[in-house]
């Protein structure tokens, strides 16, 4: 079966819901639910692109892969992109002038299946760590890379960890590798793990406080019951969990899908999302981290499943990403708005990101880009885009705001967020052609998803 026959069916399967069995659930979990992260302060909880401002201007990397000679690229701006594919690459990127580098190697960066792999930029700018599983094993690859010489540095090695997520605490001393047994706090200056801190379930989502004085990571006991653990980044202790929905609240039983805080550190909200969810089955959790209590859970009324959120950068309103609808959360009040429901056209919604101005959220789908106007509610008309790969964080904003660049199965397209109309496709499986492939068998490397870090 080619690939655009296997995404017409995924589509439609996306498209009707079906029920899920636990295998498949779990796996869908693994594929696109932590993709729905929320950056808190200077944390970067990002999927397989990691964009560098400010760093040196050698060769910058990104989100396409060229041939496979060296091809380097001058950034003057000073901004890099970095992409990881499914094999064991990572390719730069100039997002000044959307020229592909040399490929990075570095070990296995994403297992057969829906595995994906996750990055994150330590706040100087120096150096990316690149996440992924082992072909075949359960083991996880911590790679750091060096953005000023494109060297990748001598990997960490994670048995069984199973990893969900990365986030570097702002002061740029602590990598967090969220996994399912716990959280592994990883030392920056000497690249070595420490010892693993316990969680009562499987850690999905993670955020910081402004301040980076405390890690909330969402938990997944099982069987509806979600809690979050706060931990001390000062001394890597977890402290007692906080419950968000206990067992048997709700039928269907929801899961925890995302963490976002806002801006003045005093709430986080969790997205609770139910499969196949009719309205008000789905809800977003407030919690009050004075307290490190949880609110009242805010109902949505918009049906399917909720799993995303951002939050404006003034913090006033919550986004949650719901498969037909957005909507708005009033942070004063916890108060949910009228859904924005998107155009029947778009298919399943899959991801969203907000422009750095708050003023135009971008919701994608495999058929397109929906922007919507945040001010207004208006619903623009659908940017289309053929390809958007299911299951990936398909899409990210440029830190000044001007371009989105969206993962299709081969290319990264940049959208000018001016006139909301695309632009010519980067093609990033070029560069490391399919003799990269991690398995023994013919496979095409694909982009598998794009996310900033500030």
């Amino acid at each position: 079966m080619d690939q655009t026959s296997l995404r017409a069916q995924l589509e439609q399967a996306l498209s009707a819901e079906p029920p899920l069995g636990n295998l498949v659930g779990n796996s869908l979990r693994a594929g696109r639910k932590l993709r729905r992260r929320r950056r808190a302060g200077a944390a970067a909880l990002s999927a397989a692109v990691v964009v560098v401002v400010g760093a040196a201007a050698t060769l910058m990397s990104g989100a396409g892969h060229k041939a496979r000679q060296p091809q380097p690229v001058a950034a003057a701006d000073g901004r890099t992109a970095y992409v990881a594919v499914g094999t064991d690459d990572v390719v730069p990127i100039s997002l000044a002038t959307n020229a592909v580098g040399t490929p990075i190697r570095v070990p296995v960066t994403a297992d057969t299946g829906l595995n994906t792999t996750y990055a994150a930029v330590t706040p100087d700018g120096r150096t990316v760590y690149e996440v992924g599983m082992t072909a075949g094993r359960p083991d996880t690859t911590v790679t750091p890379i060096d953005t000023a010489t494109h060297v990748a540095g001598p990997t960490i090695t994670l048995p069984n960890a199973y990893p969900s997520s990365i986030a570097i605490d702002p002061n740029g001393q602590t990598a967090y590798l969220g996994g399912q047994d716990g959280v592994y706090p990883i030392n920056i200056a000497t690249n070595t793990a420490g010892k693993r801190i316990t969680i009562p379930g499987l850690s999905w989502a993670m955020a910081f406080t402004p301040d980076g004085k405390t890690l909330y990571v969402l938990d997944d006991v099982g069987y509806g019951t979600l809690t979050v653990t706060p931990i001390l980044t000062a001394t890597n202790t977890a402290l007692a969990p906080i419950t968000i929905l206990p067992k048997g609240t709700r039928n269907p039983a929801p899961y925890g899908w995302d963490i976002g805080i806002t801006p003045n550190g005093k709430t986080a909200y969790v997205v609770a999302g139910v499969q196949e969810g009719k309205p008000y089955d789905s809800s977003v959790v407030p919690v009050d981290l004075v307290t490190n209590r949880a609110l009242a859970p805010i109902k949505l009324e918009a049906s399917g499943l909720a799993s995303g959120l951002v939050i404006a950068p003034g913090g006033s309103t919550a986004y949650v990403l719901s498969s037909r609808a957005v909507t708005p959360i009033d942070t004063t009040t916890n108060q949910a708005e009228p859904a924005i429901n998107l155009p029947g056209s778009a298919g399943y919604a899959d991801s969203m990101a907000l422009t750095p101005n708050g003023k135009t959220l971008y919701v994608f789908t495999p058929r397109g880009v929906v922007p919507i106007r945040t001010a207004s509610r208006t619903v623009l008309p659908m940017i289309t885009i053929p390809g958007i790969a299911p299951f990936t964080d398909a899409a990210a904003i440029t830190p000044d705001g001007k371009t989105v660049y969206v993962a299709t199965s081969t290319d990264v397209v940049p959208v000018s967020t001016a006139t909301n109309t695309a632009g010519s496709p980067i093609n990033v499986s070029a560069a490391v052609g399919p003799q990269s492939c991690p398995v023994k068998r013919s496979c095409v490397p694909a982009p598998i998803g794009i996310a900033f870090a500030r």
